[in-house]
Protein backbone atom coordinates (compact mmCIF):
# COMPACT_ATOMS: atom_id res chain seq x y z
CA UNK A 1 0.00 0.00 0.00
CA UNK A 2 1.61 3.40 -1.08
CA UNK A 3 1.48 5.89 1.81
CA UNK A 4 2.12 9.49 1.08
CA UNK A 5 4.99 11.17 3.21
CA UNK A 6 4.35 14.38 4.85
CA UNK A 7 5.69 17.78 4.03
CA UNK A 8 5.77 18.28 7.75
CA UNK A 9 8.53 15.49 8.10
CA UNK A 10 10.43 16.59 5.69
CA UNK A 11 10.96 20.07 6.48
CA UNK A 12 12.47 19.71 9.57
CA UNK A 13 14.85 16.89 7.83
CA UNK A 14 15.73 19.68 5.23
CA UNK A 15 16.22 22.20 8.08
CA UNK A 16 18.88 19.81 10.19
CA UNK A 17 20.70 18.58 7.33
CA UNK A 18 21.45 22.51 6.65
CA UNK A 19 21.97 23.31 10.13
CA UNK A 20 24.70 20.87 10.31
CA UNK A 21 26.36 21.52 7.13
CA UNK A 22 26.77 24.81 7.83
CA UNK A 23 27.96 24.05 10.92
CA UNK A 24 30.48 21.95 9.82
CA UNK A 25 31.38 24.78 7.33
CA UNK A 26 31.59 27.13 10.14
CA UNK A 27 33.65 24.74 12.22
CA UNK A 28 36.47 24.22 8.79
CA UNK A 29 36.29 28.40 8.74
CA UNK A 30 36.99 28.71 12.28
CA UNK A 31 39.81 25.86 12.15
CA UNK A 32 41.38 27.79 9.13
CA UNK A 33 41.32 30.95 10.33
CA UNK A 34 42.90 30.04 13.57
CA UNK A 35 45.59 27.92 11.63
CA UNK A 36 46.09 31.33 9.82
CA UNK A 37 46.34 33.74 13.10
CA UNK A 38 48.51 31.10 14.36
CA UNK A 39 51.06 30.80 11.86
CA UNK A 40 54.72 31.72 12.80
CA UNK A 41 55.43 35.16 11.71
CA UNK A 42 57.74 35.38 8.74
CA UNK A 43 60.08 38.29 9.30
CA UNK A 44 61.21 40.91 7.19
CA UNK A 45 64.95 41.24 8.32
CA UNK A 46 66.48 43.31 9.61
CA UNK A 47 64.25 44.60 12.11
CA UNK A 48 65.14 48.59 12.43
CA UNK A 49 65.58 49.30 8.50
CA UNK A 50 68.33 52.34 7.30
CA UNK A 51 65.70 54.32 6.19
CA UNK A 52 63.56 54.64 9.36
CA UNK A 53 63.40 57.76 11.06
CA UNK A 54 65.08 56.96 14.78
CA UNK A 55 67.72 54.32 13.04
CA UNK A 56 69.99 53.23 15.02
CA UNK A 57 72.30 49.60 14.51
CA UNK A 58 70.72 47.55 17.32
CA UNK A 59 73.25 44.56 18.41
CA UNK A 60 73.48 41.78 20.42
CA UNK A 61 69.46 41.05 20.85
CA UNK A 62 68.29 39.72 24.50
CA UNK A 63 64.58 38.88 23.05
CA UNK A 64 62.21 38.33 26.06
CA UNK A 65 58.27 38.70 26.37
CA UNK A 66 56.31 40.56 28.97
CA UNK A 67 53.00 41.02 29.22
CA UNK A 68 51.87 39.46 25.97
CA UNK A 69 54.61 41.41 24.30
CA UNK A 70 57.92 40.83 22.62
CA UNK A 71 60.69 43.43 23.72
CA UNK A 72 64.39 43.25 22.48
CA UNK A 73 66.92 44.84 24.33
CA UNK A 74 70.04 45.57 22.58
CA UNK A 75 73.47 47.24 22.39
CA UNK A 76 74.18 49.79 20.20
CA UNK A 77 77.27 50.19 17.63
CA UNK A 78 78.02 53.91 16.47
CA UNK A 79 77.71 54.68 12.73
CA UNK A 80 81.14 55.45 12.43
CA UNK A 81 82.11 52.50 14.26
CA UNK A 82 85.17 50.42 13.49
CA UNK A 83 85.80 48.57 16.23
CA UNK A 84 83.75 47.60 19.43
CA UNK A 85 85.41 50.11 22.09
CA UNK A 86 82.79 52.67 21.32
CA UNK A 87 79.60 51.23 22.29
CA UNK A 88 78.20 52.72 25.39
CA UNK A 89 74.62 52.43 25.88
CA UNK A 90 71.69 50.54 25.43
CA UNK A 91 67.89 50.58 23.14
CA UNK A 92 64.85 48.99 23.74
CA UNK A 93 62.76 47.46 20.38
CA UNK A 94 59.12 46.99 21.47
CA UNK A 95 56.11 44.71 19.44
CA UNK A 96 52.50 43.12 19.84
CA UNK A 97 53.07 41.32 16.40
CA UNK A 98 56.76 41.01 15.53
CA UNK A 99 55.76 42.82 12.41
CA UNK A 100 55.20 46.27 13.67
CA UNK A 101 57.82 47.79 15.99
CA UNK A 102 58.60 50.47 18.12
CA UNK A 103 62.17 52.04 18.69
CA UNK A 104 62.46 53.60 22.17
CA UNK A 105 66.08 54.17 21.17
CA UNK A 106 68.44 54.49 24.07
CA UNK A 107 66.85 53.78 27.37
CA UNK A 108 70.17 53.39 29.43
CA UNK A 109 73.42 55.25 29.55
CA UNK A 110 75.41 53.07 32.26
CA UNK A 111 78.41 55.58 31.96
CA UNK A 112 76.45 57.85 33.97
CA UNK A 113 77.06 55.74 36.60
CA UNK A 114 80.04 56.80 38.72
CA UNK A 115 81.06 53.52 38.76
CA UNK A 116 80.71 51.98 34.88
CA UNK A 117 82.77 52.80 32.25
CA UNK A 118 84.42 51.04 29.30
CA UNK A 119 83.33 48.98 26.82
CA UNK A 120 78.99 47.68 27.30
CA UNK A 121 78.49 45.10 25.18
CA UNK A 122 75.78 42.41 24.72
CA UNK A 123 72.87 43.25 27.47
CA UNK A 124 70.33 40.71 29.21
CA UNK A 125 66.83 41.66 30.98
CA UNK A 126 64.83 39.29 33.46
CA UNK A 127 61.44 40.51 35.48
CA UNK A 128 61.22 39.22 39.16
CA UNK A 129 58.79 40.23 42.21
CA UNK A 130 57.75 43.67 40.24
CA UNK A 131 60.81 44.68 39.19
CA UNK A 132 62.33 44.22 35.38
CA UNK A 133 66.36 43.87 35.40
CA UNK A 134 68.80 44.91 32.84
CA UNK A 135 72.04 43.27 32.79
CA UNK A 136 74.45 44.99 31.72
CA UNK A 137 78.49 44.46 30.80
CA UNK A 138 80.91 46.86 31.27
CA UNK A 139 84.74 47.47 30.59
CA UNK A 140 83.64 44.14 28.72
CA UNK A 141 83.23 41.06 31.82
CA UNK A 142 81.73 43.35 34.86
CA UNK A 143 78.41 43.08 35.22
CA UNK A 144 76.12 46.14 36.67
CA UNK A 145 72.06 45.95 36.97
CA UNK A 146 69.88 48.76 36.78
CA UNK A 147 66.01 48.11 37.26
CA UNK A 148 62.69 49.12 36.48
CA UNK A 149 59.10 49.07 37.10
CA UNK A 150 58.49 48.86 33.29
CA UNK A 151 60.16 47.19 30.60
CA UNK A 152 61.64 50.30 28.69
CA UNK A 153 62.30 52.26 31.93
CA UNK A 154 63.21 54.70 33.32
CA UNK A 155 65.75 52.42 34.59
CA UNK A 156 67.74 53.33 37.86
CA UNK A 157 71.09 51.88 39.31
CA UNK A 158 70.28 48.63 41.20
CA UNK A 159 73.99 48.18 42.47
CA UNK A 160 76.68 50.71 43.10
CA UNK A 161 79.39 48.14 41.82
CA UNK A 162 80.07 45.17 39.60
CA UNK A 163 77.82 41.73 40.88
CA UNK A 164 80.09 39.53 39.10
CA UNK A 165 82.45 39.07 36.06
CA UNK A 166 81.69 37.09 33.12
CA UNK A 167 81.58 37.90 29.62
CA UNK A 168 78.31 38.53 27.46
CA UNK A 169 75.63 37.54 30.75
CA UNK A 170 72.90 36.13 30.55
CA UNK A 171 69.92 35.94 32.79
CA UNK A 172 67.23 32.83 32.91
CA UNK A 173 64.27 32.53 35.60
CA UNK A 174 63.41 28.85 35.97
CA UNK A 175 59.19 28.04 36.46
CA UNK A 176 60.04 27.68 40.22
CA UNK A 177 60.97 31.43 40.09
CA UNK A 178 64.74 30.49 40.46
CA UNK A 179 67.47 33.22 38.54
CA UNK A 180 70.22 31.86 36.97
CA UNK A 181 72.89 33.89 35.83
CA UNK A 182 75.48 32.26 32.70
CA UNK A 183 78.16 33.02 30.29
CA UNK A 184 81.52 32.44 28.96
CA UNK A 185 85.11 32.81 30.70
CA UNK A 186 87.01 33.24 27.68
CA UNK A 187 88.18 36.97 28.92
CA UNK A 188 87.36 36.43 33.03
CA UNK A 189 89.80 33.62 35.21
CA UNK A 190 87.22 31.53 36.88
CA UNK A 191 89.47 29.13 37.54
CA UNK A 192 89.09 26.11 34.70
CA UNK A 193 91.73 27.08 31.66
CA UNK A 194 89.49 27.53 28.50
CA UNK A 195 86.39 29.34 27.27
CA UNK A 196 83.56 27.40 28.18
CA UNK A 197 80.11 28.00 29.09
CA UNK A 198 79.42 28.72 32.87
CA UNK A 199 76.34 29.08 34.80
CA UNK A 200 75.47 30.29 38.94
CA UNK A 201 72.29 30.47 40.79
CA UNK A 202 71.45 34.24 41.54
CA UNK A 203 69.85 35.11 45.18
CA UNK A 204 66.15 36.15 45.15
CA UNK A 205 67.14 39.97 45.22
CA UNK A 206 68.33 38.76 41.13
CA UNK A 207 71.72 41.36 42.19
CA UNK A 208 73.89 38.40 43.74
CA UNK A 209 75.44 34.86 43.23
CA UNK A 210 73.66 32.33 45.09
CA UNK A 211 76.61 30.16 44.32
CA UNK A 212 80.13 30.22 43.08
CA UNK A 213 80.81 30.23 39.17
CA UNK A 214 81.02 26.47 37.62
CA UNK A 215 81.80 24.82 34.35
CA UNK A 216 79.30 23.69 32.60
CA UNK A 217 80.61 22.66 28.93
CA UNK A 218 83.62 20.51 27.92
CA UNK A 219 83.48 21.70 24.55
CA UNK A 220 84.89 25.11 24.28
CA UNK A 221 82.85 28.16 23.30
CA UNK A 222 83.78 31.97 21.86
CA UNK A 223 81.08 33.50 23.88
CA UNK A 224 77.38 34.73 23.18
CA UNK A 225 76.06 32.12 25.14
CA UNK A 226 71.78 32.34 25.85
CA UNK A 227 69.77 29.82 27.60
CA UNK A 228 65.99 28.74 27.51
CA UNK A 229 63.69 25.97 28.49
CA UNK A 230 61.28 24.02 26.32
CA UNK A 231 59.26 20.82 27.34
CA UNK A 232 61.76 20.47 30.31
CA UNK A 233 64.67 20.59 28.25
CA UNK A 234 67.48 23.32 28.65
CA UNK A 235 68.93 24.76 25.84
CA UNK A 236 72.31 26.42 25.77
CA UNK A 237 73.42 28.63 23.08
CA UNK A 238 77.03 29.70 21.78
CA UNK A 239 79.06 30.72 19.71
CA UNK A 240 81.78 29.05 18.17
CA UNK A 241 83.88 30.00 15.25
CA UNK A 242 81.25 31.24 12.69
CA UNK A 243 78.49 29.58 13.95
CA UNK A 244 75.91 29.53 17.13
CA UNK A 245 76.03 25.99 18.16
CA UNK A 246 73.90 24.51 20.83
CA UNK A 247 73.54 22.01 23.33
CA UNK A 248 70.80 20.07 25.71
CA UNK A 249 70.90 19.04 29.25
CA UNK A 250 67.82 18.04 31.99
CA UNK A 251 68.97 20.33 34.62
CA UNK A 252 69.59 24.34 34.94
CA UNK A 253 73.22 23.75 35.87
CA UNK A 254 74.15 20.00 34.83
CA UNK A 255 77.98 19.07 35.47
CA UNK A 256 79.82 19.34 31.97
CA UNK A 257 79.10 15.26 31.52
CA UNK A 258 75.62 16.25 30.90
CA UNK A 259 75.52 19.01 28.73
CA UNK A 260 74.71 17.21 24.90
CA UNK A 261 76.90 18.78 22.39
CA UNK A 262 74.35 19.13 19.67
CA UNK A 263 76.16 21.02 16.89
CA UNK A 264 75.26 23.86 14.66
CA UNK A 265 71.86 25.60 15.33
CA UNK A 266 72.87 28.14 12.76
CA UNK A 267 74.32 27.95 9.17
CA UNK A 268 78.07 29.81 8.84
CA UNK A 269 77.74 33.66 10.03
CA UNK A 270 80.74 35.32 8.93
CA UNK A 271 79.74 38.84 8.57
CA UNK A 272 79.92 39.59 12.51
CA UNK A 273 80.10 37.20 15.44
CA UNK A 274 76.69 35.62 16.17
CA UNK A 275 75.19 36.62 19.42
CA UNK A 276 71.63 35.10 19.80
CA UNK A 277 68.54 34.62 21.80
CA UNK A 278 65.65 32.62 21.97
CA UNK A 279 61.87 33.14 22.91
CA UNK A 280 58.20 31.65 22.43
CA UNK A 281 55.65 34.06 21.51
CA UNK A 282 51.59 33.37 20.86
CA UNK A 283 53.04 29.29 20.61
CA UNK A 284 55.66 29.81 17.68
CA UNK A 285 59.65 30.14 18.72
CA UNK A 286 62.00 32.57 17.47
CA UNK A 287 65.47 33.01 17.66
CA UNK A 288 66.67 36.42 17.58
CA UNK A 289 70.44 37.23 16.03
CA UNK A 290 72.10 40.58 14.41
CA UNK A 291 73.75 40.68 10.94
CA UNK A 292 76.63 42.86 9.71
CA UNK A 293 75.48 42.30 5.82
CA UNK A 294 72.29 44.78 5.80
CA UNK A 295 72.00 48.61 6.43
CA UNK A 296 75.27 49.38 4.62
CA UNK A 297 76.83 47.83 7.77
CA UNK A 298 79.64 45.93 8.85
CA UNK A 299 81.18 43.34 11.34
CA UNK A 300 80.99 46.43 13.92
CA UNK A 301 77.91 47.56 12.38
CA UNK A 302 75.26 45.07 13.43
CA UNK A 303 71.64 44.67 13.09
CA UNK A 304 68.74 42.84 15.03
CA UNK A 305 66.55 40.41 13.28
CA UNK A 306 64.48 37.29 13.78
CA UNK A 307 63.47 33.43 12.37
CA UNK A 308 60.82 31.14 13.21
CA UNK A 309 62.49 28.17 15.11
CA UNK A 310 61.82 24.50 14.52
CA UNK A 311 62.11 21.66 16.50
CA UNK A 312 62.40 17.91 15.61
CA UNK A 313 60.33 15.31 17.42
CA UNK A 314 63.01 14.16 19.70
CA UNK A 315 63.31 17.98 20.91
CA UNK A 316 66.36 19.17 18.83
CA UNK A 317 66.57 21.85 16.86
CA UNK A 318 66.10 22.09 12.92
CA UNK A 319 69.17 24.10 11.18
CA UNK A 320 68.11 27.70 10.60
CA UNK A 321 68.50 28.81 7.40
CA UNK A 322 68.98 33.56 7.43
CA UNK A 323 66.79 34.89 5.49
CA UNK A 324 67.03 37.03 3.47
CA UNK A 325 70.42 35.08 2.86
CA UNK A 326 73.60 36.42 4.11
CA UNK A 327 76.16 38.19 2.24
CA UNK A 328 79.50 37.00 3.40
CA UNK A 329 81.20 40.27 3.85
CA UNK A 330 84.79 41.02 4.49
CA UNK A 331 84.78 44.28 6.47
CA UNK A 332 89.38 45.40 6.56
CA UNK A 333 90.81 44.67 9.79
CA UNK A 334 88.02 42.18 10.48
CA UNK A 335 89.45 39.21 13.04
CA UNK A 336 88.52 35.90 10.66
CA UNK A 337 85.98 33.58 13.32
CA UNK A 338 87.59 30.51 14.83
CA UNK A 339 85.85 28.03 17.09
CA UNK A 340 89.08 27.48 20.40
CA UNK A 341 90.59 25.10 20.13
CA UNK A 342 90.20 22.11 22.58
CA UNK A 343 91.87 21.28 25.32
Amino acid sequence: MFVKRSSAIAIPLLFLATSTLLACNTQVNDKYLNTEINKAVTPSNPILKLTDKDFIYAADPAAEVFNGKVYVYVSRDLNNATGFSTMQDYAVLESSDLVNWTNHGVVLKPREYTWASGQMNAPDAAYKNGWYYLYFPYNKTHVGVAKSRTPIGPWQAAVNDKITSIFDPTVFVDDDGQAYIYGNDHKVDLGDPGWHVMGAKLNDNMLELETEWQRLSTIQVNEAVTVFKRNGKYYFLARRGGYTDYFMADTPLPKPDELKYMGHLTEAQTNSPAHTSVIEFNGHWYLFYHRGDVNNGSFFKRSASFEPLQFNSDGSIKLVVFTPKLKHLKTPGTPKLKAPKQR
